[in-house]
């Protein structure tokens, strides 16, 4: 009921269908440009390529983008930034035409939209609490992230059966449209809720140090490493699910593809049960027994005895992802000011892409030596992680105070 009292507020209705059209659109090319880099150069280093550009922006803007983030910190500045993404991604059809030059204009569009979606990612989530009740904070972090789990549902099978029914360019043109949309949505929203940048020092703006930030929520800084480390070993089945359907299972692509639509389907439906529940001030253990249960589900994927049995263990697996999530942002959007909640994403966008980036490096070295060893070996590293969190939970919790 939190969320459809929410989408009943046209504002916010607003909001989210553009950022819905703007993630869809973010998820499309995402998942193109891994099959056009391919089709292009059949070099999978360039692939890899691909990912690294795209995170590495989030890297630094989390280290020394203070001030950056704190200038983009309205919702007409972000207006402008998802119309640089419609330009960008725009721009492709008049490059695509140069054959020499479509491989060279893929990686730089990857490292581009990587910049400007690590100035979104964290701003965004940051501002979006602002234009509603603090009762409300934590459903209206539900609705965002709501957007990610359809955008996982519906992105995989769009963008193959747009790649079938339209050409390269048409494609592109389609995926800056939703970019445009939302532009001109968070436009529209920002000047009517009066969320420009004031006209007075704006050359002090910038956002507090995450540092001293976290040493003084050591229950923040805590669910910051562990979001980090779940990544990390999360990163076995987003490399290894294909190696261990091949090599255990004896499944094909097909079978990739339930897997993947079951897990999504298990996100949705657990993003539906969080973002309208309320965890208040024990959201720690909320957060690490959802991690908890992201351990245990991946260790029981390199344990299934059969496919029924993974997939079983897949639906669970999805369900508890946004559960961490929501209650992470949640506390974030009802605890910290705008400037402390910026800055808080921002290190989070920047622990989680760094350790994704190196588990994409690490994690491959031992997947392909014995699969289910190594979904189990990672599995319960992270339970142990959260089982810890959960025995530390009552001493890094103290009664939560807004800062």
């Amino acid at each position: 009921m939190g969320y459809a009292r929410l989408l009943g507020t046209p504002r916010i209705a607003g909001l989210w269908a553009a950022q819905l059209l703007a993630v869809l659109g973010a998820r499309l090319y995402a998942l193109a440009v891994m099959w056009l880099v391919w089709e292009t150069t059949a070099s999978a280093f360039l692939m890899g390529l691909v990912a690294v550009l795209e995170s590495v922006p989030y890297v630094i803007m989390g280290a020394v983008g203070r001030r950056v983030l704190a200038r983009m910190a309205t919702l007409p500045r972000l207006a402008g930034v998802e119309l640089a993404r419609a330009g960008i991604v725009g721009v492709l059809p008049l490059l695509w035409a140069v054959p020499e030059a479509r491989t060279p204009a893929l990686l730089a569009v990857a490292l581009l939209l990587g910049i400007t979606g690590a100035l979104i990612d964290p701003v965004l989530p940051g501002l979006v609490p602002g234009l509603v009740d603090r009762a409300d904070a934590q459903p209206v972090m539900g609705l965002l992230d709501l957007t990610g789990r359809i955008a996982r549902i519906l992105g995989p099978g769009s963008a193959g059966a747009l790649l079938l029914l339209v050409s390269e360019v048409q494609f592109y043109w389609l995926t800056a449209g939703g970019f445009a949309v939302s532009a001109a949505a968070l436009w529209a929203i920002g000047r009517h809720a009066g969320t420009a940048a004031p006209p007075q020092q704006e050359e002090d703006r910038e956002l507090p140090a995450a540092l001293p930030l976290l040493r003084a929520h050591p229950a923040v800084a805590f669910a910051v490493s562990l979001h980090g480390f779940g990544i990390f070993a999360g990163s076995a089945a987003a490399i290894g699910m294909p190696i261990l359907l091949t090599t255990t299972f004896d499944g094909d692509a097909a079978d990739y593809g339930v897997i993947t639509a079951i897990t999504a389907a298990g996100a949705l439906a657990g993003n539906l049960v969080v973002g309208n529940a309320r965890i208040g001030g024990g959201w720690l253990t909320v957060y690490c027994g959802a991690w908890l249960a992201s351990g245990l589900t991946l260790a029981g994927m390199g344990a299934a005895p059969n496919l029924w049995a993974l997939w079983g263990v897949a639906l669970l697996s999805g369900a508890a992802a946004p559960i961490s999530g929501v209650a992470l942002h949640g506390v974030l959007a009802s605890q910290f000011d705008q400037s402390a909640r910026v800055a808080l994403l921002a290190t989070d966008q920047m622990v989680i892409r760094a350790a994704g980036t190196a588990g994409m490096l690490i994690v491959p070295l031992y997947v392909v030596v014995h699969p289910p060893l190594a979904f189990a070996a990672s599995g319960l590293a992270l339970a142990g992680c959260a089982v810890a969190g959960l025995a530390m939970a009552p001493r890094l919790s103290p009664a939560p105070v807004r800062v």
